[in-house]
């Protein structure tokens, strides 16, 4: 391999780069625009869920459950309604998400030791939602029956209250979340948008700058050169590169500015991934460029080819564990899958080179056999 004529065919191309504006702006100002964009667009925090009450008791105890609801910080109370139909409409027109029917002779089946039955009504059309929504109201449910419970024992016992607590509540459960401890959906969504916009960024503008001398003819004159298959992929891919690791760094930044996530592992082993990544992201966008001939396909193909399936499969937003087999050997086919466990790895575990050696050895190997797929699907005598 001939190195001085990698170099002259990199200088080149980033001349090219530079010289087009709608490319050099896709590749510095793109970036960090859409990180912001899908960074504060997407929230998987369930907050403010707008709830209705129906009240056919309306009783002391009724009011007091109602009232659980109402200072809950992940319920938005909406009001009482009177009747069935009432619930079904505003459900319908997503103006409330859930509803709590309280039944009558609630308070005199409480006060009487018996239990009493309270009916959940949640608007299931997402499942994922539905899900967290109920499980906030088992918790206030929960949380007032235990109040209930111990107010019976302390009465009927002529206990105090704290020893009430105590026999209702022999076991005490205390949760800890570790390392995100306020469990902020955006320490983990911020990160994730580096991959995402590395994931369809660098190979757009790499299949576009190759595409592009085939447009305009100016291929020929690589065609007709003494260049050999891995000198042209390396002279193209260098520049590119380059290029992309500058997105990194800018979106590295935004990361810990803008959505204001703590980085605790180490920068330059997070480094060394994110360029690997950004490789192997760009080779993928030179593979394409091999198979179209005009750069609207060359940005459409790009897209579907690396977008879509990075969200499926990165785990971002569905875990890796709660793949079928058949999804997680996709997942594991893909460099967004090793990137995205280098980035939880290193801005909330604090993980170093250690914990990231499987992740930077699967891209390493990742970045190789792209760089090898493009010698060899790269002709100087392409098909007419």
């Amino acid at each position: 391999m001939n190195f001085r004529r990698v170099v002259t065919l990199a200088v080149k191309e980033a001349r090219e780069i530079t010289r087009d504006r709608l490319l050099f702006t896709l590749a510095f100002l793109m970036p960090p625009v859409m990180m912001v964009v899908i960074g504060f667009g997407v929230n998987t925090d369930v907050r403010e869920i707008p709830i209705v009450i129906l009240d056919f008791d309306r009783t002391s105890s009724s009011r007091e459950l109602a009232y659980k609801f109402k200072d809950s910080q992940y319920f938005d109370f909406i009001g009482y309604v009177r009747h069935r139909n009432e619930i079904q409409r505003l459900i319908t027109d997503s103006k409330a998400r859930a509803a709590i029917v309280i039944p009558p002779r609630f308070h005199e089946r409480l006060r009487s030791g018996r239990p009493a039955e309270v009916q959940t009504i949640i608007d299931g059309a997402i499942p994922a939602r539905a899900e967290t929504v109920g499980s906030y109201v088992s918790a206030v449910i929960a949380s007032f029956s235990q109040r209930q419970v111990t107010d019976h024992l302390a009465f009927t016992q002529g206990i105090p209250p704290a020893a009430a607590t105590a026999l209702a509540s022999p076991v005490s459960l205390e949760t800890r979340f570790l390392y995100n401890e306020a469990m902020t959906s955006l320490w983990a969504i911020g990160p994730g948008c580096i991959m995402t916009v590395l994931a369809f960024i660098p190979p757009i503008i790499a299949s576009v700058g190759v595409v592009r001398e085939k447009e305009c003819g100016s291929i020929d004159n690589v065609y007709s050169s003494t260049l050999t298959r891995p000198e042209f992929v390396l002279g193209k891919l260098i520049p590119y590169v380059v290029i992309s690791s500058i997105s990194f760094c800018m979106l590295f930044a935004t990361t810990l500015l803008v959505f204001q996530v703590p980085f605790r592992g180490s920068p330059i082993a997070f480094a060394v991934t994110g360029i690997l990544y950004v490789t192997c992201t760009t080779l993928l966008g030179m593979i394409i460029s091999f198979f179209v001939r005009s750069q609207i396909a060359a940005v459409i193909l790009a897209v579907l080819v690396t977008l879509i399936p990075t969200l499926q499969y990165s785990g971002m937003i569905v875990p890796l564990s709660s793949l079928s087999d058949a999804g997680r050997l996709q997942a594991r086919m893909l460099p967004a899958s090793y990137f995205f466990e280098a980035i939880q790895a290193s801005f909330l575990k604090g993980t170093g080179f250690v914990g990231l050696a499987s992740s930077i050895t699967a891209l390493g190997i990742y970045a190789l056999v792209l760089y090898a797929l493009c010698c060899l699907k790269f002709s100087k005598r392409p098909k007419s």
